[in-house]
């Protein structure tokens, strides 16, 4: 079983593959259009099913709106430029300045700025509308008691004669209160007011509710980081972009308005702040030093007094030389040492930490500005993650608890690095004092007076080079001050736009059409791989290796087919009349019996509803029109129709004849066509089979043979039960009928087995229910068989009455046609 399943998918893929390999054949093309022309509902309901969800979406998606400001970040500094001074600050890249922007500080003081630490809105059925900036009422906080309330709806439910109550939780929040009255629960101290009384009237009658929000800045900020976008718009001319979306029109053009000032301001300070640290150290250095110049001048002046010397000319140049060249090298050391000193001295006086901000302008201008500098960076970075993620975790927490070892760690190898260089510093000047000790130790010859005075002399000079150096250190960081005038600049305000981003009205409704079109012709596809009905004459040929004789085919009748299923004398001119007159001829064509005998006319199908009836009722019909004289058994007695089709009662016939209970010549009925008579099939017996076969029927078929020129015998369906092969056997023509677009294309093998089993060579086989239409596409309904005789139909020469436009015919259906 597993094994013929493997083999059956097989098949059918073989199958599907060799439709699409040739799709562009004229049979498949023109079958794959006749059921997309079958479907064209199909089309139009997948694309009204695809608008009212588009509808249904444009409806009830909340729209969401874009504001956008451009930024050109952009400093010049002129001291740098006239006077070749050293550059205060260092310049940012763009990629940094877009973090700062998205960073979670930046965005918690664009927040406290805006009217958002209270948000109001309007619930409807399914919509949920931020009044902003102004709302129908609005709540005065005066203080918050337990902060757990806060980022939670707060409802609000008006009440007759101005009063009101707050719903938190679904649970009533204190009393009903009178409006404007000053109001302290559980939670916080407030007064709520009515701003737009004439709104409330509006929506009085609709089912919208009031509620409002306590934000926390941090909150707020971590929403509309998630809903702003920085981008660079170009890297030359510095400009980047800032964008936010909201639903709120007016939120996303205020906060893009506020953060782009705030920004701006917040770059200034943190530049002002930079150079206020570095000259509030140079400051406090030249206090110091000033005094060490003015005792050290004082005291060298006192012993020129005393010893009564006025220069160091009669001194060797060569001592002085060395010793200057020492002392300057002095010089520096005791400048690095007493700016490394007061680094120390800030940390250790700091409580709070380490101040990274203070002590990065400490080591300008030193060489150890690289080293300590990166380290001072790395610990910055480290701070502002912790000031980050402190508005969202608590404190305790994991993270921030790793955190803080790491800051600790850099914070103990910044003090390391700083003592370590202290100690170097050290040896440095022992090792300098020693080798100026050696120099004073070979000039000790020198009069012990000059001496003297060298060492006060060079004092006096070390703590002048060193005031001098502070002097100009602070001339210079005060004229690059001046010159460094920041230009950041808006070049874009921000403008919203009523217009929404999205939902995209034009695009969602092109996109449903589209979906609902590609979906039903998906759908259309796999009904066309799938589809195993007959729907041709040459289909039947060729599944049957022409081995069934094709007698013709009978049209699609396009209207409803009347009570009485005998069209031929209604429309005598119609293509389905024209048909039947083919099928006549055909059969003429193909007599077995001799000339003058009555012929047997034996008509069945595969299963019910392939309209053998039909045929039959109209084959006797078409014959009955030359002047033979004809007449209709009804052999299908477990489900008679020849009664309905020439609408009279079924109160006796074969079955009645067969077991004896009434004469033949009372069964005999007349019909409206002259020459044409029928026997209906009487009530339903219980052996319908055994009657068939008896020796009775072949008693009425002699008889009914010296009447009548053509017996037509309408038998039961083969596929479903065995009693009308043998009446199939028997007849002169046994037809076997298929339906268009009903019968299947396993029934074609169903009756070359009939015929190979029986030895029925004799059977042919009519297509009933053709939709002609399909020649419009170039589908094909035409047949061979052995002997040659073709008859066109004419299809579209106007003669016949089937081509005339039906007047009453509504034009959605005109259009589905075209």
């Amino acid at each position: 079983m597993y094994n013929e399943d493997i083999s059956n998918l097989n098949n059918n893929f073989e199958s599907y593959r060799e439709r699409l390999t040739n799709f562009s054949n004229e049979f498949e093309l023109g079958l794959f259009l006749h059921i997309l022309r079958k479907n064209i509902y199909l089309i139009v309901l997948m694309v009204v099913i695809a608008l009212t969800g588009s509808a249904i979406y444009l409806r009830y998606t909340a729209p969401v709106y874009q504001a956008k400001t451009i930024i050109q970040l952009s400093s010049s500094d002129n001291a740098k430029q006239v006077l070749n001074v050293n550059q205060l600050h260092e310049d940012n890249s763009l990629l940094a300045e877009i973090e700062l922007m998205k960073s979670k500080l930046l965005m918690t003081r664009v927040v406290k700025k805006l009217p958002l630490d209270i948000t109001y809105y309007e619930k409807g059925e399914v919509l949920i509308d931020q009044r902003y900036p102004a709302s129908s009422f609005v709540v005065e906080l005066s203080q918050i008691a337990d902060s757990s309330i806060m980022d939670s709806p707060i409802y609000v439910r008006f009440e007759p004669n101005n009063t009101y109550h707050l719903e938190y939780k679904g649970a009533k929040l204190g009393q009903t209160e009178k409006i404007g009255r000053v109001v302290t629960n559980r939670y916080f101290t407030y007064k709520l007011l009515v701003i737009d009384a004439n709104h409330f009237n509006r929506v009085e009658n609709e089912e919208i509710e009031f509620f409002f929000k306590l934000n926390r800045p941090g909150t707020l900020a971590s929403k509309y980081i998630r809903q702003m976008g920085v981008k660079i718009l170009n890297n030359t001319a510095q400009t980047i972009e800032i964008s936010m979306k909201d639903n709120n029109p007016g939120i996303a053009r205020d906060f893009v308005k506020a953060h782009s000032v705030e920004y701006i301001k917040f770059d200034l300070e943190n530049r002002e702040q930079s150079a206020t640290s570095i000259l509030r150290f140079i400051d406090s250095q030249l206090d110091t030093v000033y005094r060490n110049l003015r005792d050290s001048e004082l005291q060298l002046n006192n012993y020129k007094k005393e010893n009564k010397i006025s220069n160091l000319d009669n001194l060797s140049s060569l001592f002085f030389d060395y010793f200057r060249q020492y002392e300057d090298e002095i010089v520096q050391v005791e400048l690095e040492e007493s700016m490394l000193k007061q680094m120390l001295e800030a940390i250790d006086s700091t409580d709070d930490g380490l101040d990274v901000y203070n002590m990065i302008p400490l080591l300008m201008g030193t060489k150890y500005e690289t080293s300590i500098a990166t380290m001072l960076d790395k610990l910055r970075d480290l701070l502002v993650q912790r000031e980050d993620i402190q508005f969202d975790l608590k404190e305790g927490s994991s993270r921030i608890q790793a955190l803080d070892y790491s800051i600790n760690i850099q914070t103990n190898l910044i003090l390391e690095s700083v003592r370590s260089a202290l100690d170097k510093l050290d040896m440095r000047k022992e090792f300098l004092q020693e080798k100026i000790a050696e120099y004073e130790n070979s000039f000790g010859e020198l009069p012990q007076k000059e001496l003297e005075f060298a060492r006060l002399k060079r004092l006096f000079d070390i703590n002048e080079k060193y005031y001098t150096l502070l002097l100009e250190k602070k001339t210079q960081y005060r004229i690059s001050q001046a010159g460094y005038v920041p230009e950041n600049r808006i070049l874009e305000q921000a403008i919203s736009s009523n217009q929404p981003i999205s939902p995209k009205k034009n695009l969602i409704t092109t996109g449903a059409i589209l979906a609902g079109v590609l979906i039903s012709l998906l759908i259309i596809l796999v009904k066309y791989l799938l589809h195993s009905n007959i729907t041709s004459l040459s289909e039947i040929t060729k599944l049957s290796n022409a081995s069934i004789t094709i007698l013709g085919m009978v049209p699609k009748y396009k209207k409803d087919i009347p009570t009485s299923q005998l069209l031929i004398d209604k429309s005598p001119k119609s293509m389905i009349s024209e048909a039947f007159r083919s099928l006549r001829t055909n059969l003429q064509f193909m007599g077995h019996a001799s000339k003058g005998d009555a012929k047997v006319v034996a008509i069945t199908s595969t299963t019910s509803g392939e309209g053998k009836t039909f045929v039959t009722i109209n084959l006797a019909g078409i014959i009955s029109y030359s002047g033979q004289k004809v007449i209709v058994i009804d052999l299908d007695m477990r489900k008679p129709k020849i009664h309905i089709g020439f609408d009279v009662d079924n109160v006796k016939g074969m079955s009645t004849v067969l077991i004896g209970k009434s004469n033949l010549e009372d069964c005999i009925q007349h019909s409206n066509v002259d020459h044409l008579d029928f026997i209906t099939a009487g009530p339903i017996p219980p052996n319908p089979a055994e009657l068939i076969i008896s020796e009775r029927m072949q008693e009425v078929l002699v008889e009914l043979k010296e009447k009548y020129d053509v017996i037509i015998i309408d038998n039961p369906p083969v596929g479903l039960v065995t009693d009308g092969i043998q009446m199939i056997k028997q007849a002169d023509h046994p037809i076997f009928i298929f339906r268009a677009d009903f019968s299947k294309k396993q029934y074609v093998q169903m009756v070359d087995r009939l015929i190979n089993e029986n030895d029925l060579h004799k059977l042919s086989v009519v297509l009933n229910c053709v939709d002609v239409d399909r020649n419009k596409y170039g589908y094909s309904y035409g047949y061979g068989y052995g002997y040659g005789y073709g008859y066109g139909y004419g299809y579209g020469y106007g003669y016949y009455d089937d081509n005339k436009k039906d007047s009453h015919e509504s034009w959605l259906s005109r259009i589905f046609k075209s």
